[in-house]
């Protein structure tokens, strides 16, 4: 809604944080200007796996199977996946897992677009906004599990707010995943992960399954590293690995 013609500042303000309240998502959505390659696998890749504005809608009665063709065993759901190679392993890896993924950023989609441009697409779905979109729109106890690795740290303390983790989207993947379904969590800044940690720990209807220091230390055998996990923020210390289990 264009603002400009409401006199009353109150009804500005108003309606701004009703706004800000619905947004999870925030900061640039392009870097460098793409490649021919990495252009056309944006122009024609993306709508043959893109989610179908339809079905998004913010009212939990989505079940993922409606997002495929075919019904697939497992469903889960990546958010910012970067350039996509946790995400385009796992779904050659597992073809009768369904995956849902998010990337707002143009240059990680279209390069994980560009990887996957001569795949099998029938099982990855995704679309280039805000994961929190797909979340709102997925039935209760759908899916199986959450990939959410090395969100975006928002340094500033009046920032913070703007943090992926909060107990309103808690509430919401406690509400999307089935009993005993994984949210998995990853950063190598410390005080995000401490962040992330005490939130999900706090919340009622998640247990952290870590029983010593090596479970948040090292990660599983069959973990996919991705080029950010290699490369690390700058600053940033060592990986950590949240798994925490649905009740």
């Amino acid at each position: 809604m264009d603002l400009r013609f409401h006199g009353d500042a109150k009804v500005r303000m108003i309606h701004k944080q009703k706004i800000y309240k619905e947004q999870s998502l925030f900061g640039r959505r392009q870097g460098r200007t793409l490649g021919d390659m990495r252009q056309s696998a944006l122009d024609d890749v993306l709508p043959k796996i893109k989610l179908p504005e339809s079905k998004l809608k913010p009212d939990h009665s989505t079940n993922p199977n409606e997002f495929f063709d075919k019904s697939h065993k497992q469903y889960w759901l990546e958010i910012g996946f970067g350039h996509g190679e946790h995400v385009s392993a796992l779904m050659r890896q597992n073809p009768d897992t369904g995956y849902l993924a998010a990337e707002a950023f143009v240059n990680g989609m279209s390069a994980f677009l560009h990887d996957i441009k001569d795949d099998r697409l029938d099982n990855i779905r995704a679309i280039m906004d805000d994961a929190m979109i797909i979340a709102r729109s997925l039935a209760p106890n759908s899916l199986d599990g959450i990939y959410l690795l090395n969100p975006d740290p928002w340094h500033k303390k009046r920032h913070h707010k703007r943090r992926i983790i909060n107990q309103k989207n808690l509430d919401i993947f406690a509400k999307i995943l089935k009993s005993g379904g994984k949210l998995i969590m990853t950063s190598d800044v410390e005080n995000v992960s401490e962040w992330m940690c005490a939130h999900a720990s706090n919340h009622p209807e998640f247990i952290w399954q870590a029983g010593c220091k090596d479970d948040w230390q090292i990660p599983p055998d069959d973990w996919i590293t991705t080029r950010y996990e290699i490369k690390g923020a700058k600053g940033a210390k060592k990986m950590v690995y949240l798994f925490f289990e649905r009740r």
